[in-house]
């Protein structure tokens, strides 16, 4: 698929989310009022995936100023990190907790020697981690929305990086495609469903012909489509991340 085709394909679901938003403005205009009424005490899973959400930002934040060649920036994220780490610890289990130490660790060795890439391919795996560790009855949608993101970045940095490895690419394609294939039956928009499941033949495409540009293409598109399936499952709570 050509990207004219693809790109008009995402500007037309952006499109159709922006304006189902809005036909939803009065609805949720009076169940903020009503919220605002009872204004009961955030639970204590919402806390802990609020903290574990900012910590994941943190990751992305970095994987984005790494792209950018912005080595300073990455350092300021890496550094963001270790300083939230204290705060997580509470929120997750020994084993999970030590892992992510270590990849911090890793992200600051990798930042030391001013290789942004390399400590932006330890983000990915730590943003992974965070988002599997979250509370599944209270995200705001499906964990395999999160690993559509996840395999986004991993995607973006594996196609930056001098040394092409089309084993791990091929691989982190495949778990797309994977994490697609478990939403399609919750997504019940035909047009999202024919938008993402045509970025995946892109992606597929690409790797087959080991077209670089074609996968750092689609995982940009796989990136974008990302916030129109979360703005979807914001719409659609029944059918998204509490649906477990």
């Amino acid at each position: 698929m050509s990207k004219t085709m693809i790109t008009a394909a995402v500007l037309s679901a952006l499109t159709l989310s922006t304006t189902l938003a809005q036909s939803q403005q009065s609805a949720a205009a009076a169940a903020v009022k009503r919220a605002q009424v009872t204004s009961p005490k955030p639970s204590k899973q919402v806390d802990r995936n609020a903290q574990l959400t900012d910590a994941a930002s943190i990751n992305e934040d970095l994987i984005g100023f790494a792209l950018d060649g912005e080595a300073g920036k990455v350092a300021e994220q890496v550094a963001a990190m270790r300083k939230s780490l204290p705060k997580l610890r509470s929120f997750l289990d020994t084993a999970v907790f030590e892992t992510l130490g270590r990849q911090v660790t890793g992200m600051e060795q990798a930042s030391s020697q001013n290789d942004t890439l390399g400590a932006a391919l330890v983000a990915v795996e730590s943003y992974r981690v965070i988002e599997t560790a979250m509370d599944t009855g209270s995200r705001p949608s499906p964990i395999e929305v999160a690993m559509l993101d996840y395999s986004g970045f991993k995607l973006s940095v594996l196609a930056a990086m001098q040394d092409t490895d089309w084993m791990t690419i091929t691989a982190t394609a495949r778990e797309a495609d994977t994490s697609w294939l478990a939403l399609t039956t919750s997504v019940k928009d035909a047009s999202i469903r024919n938008l993402v499941s045509a970025i995946q033949v892109g992606l597929r495409a690409a790797v087959e012909r080991t077209d670089i540009q074609g996968v750092k293409f689609a995982a940009k598109m796989q990136l974008e489509v990302v916030d129109v399936l979360e703005g979807y499952f914001q719409r659609n709570p029944v059918s998204g991340g509490n649906r477990h």
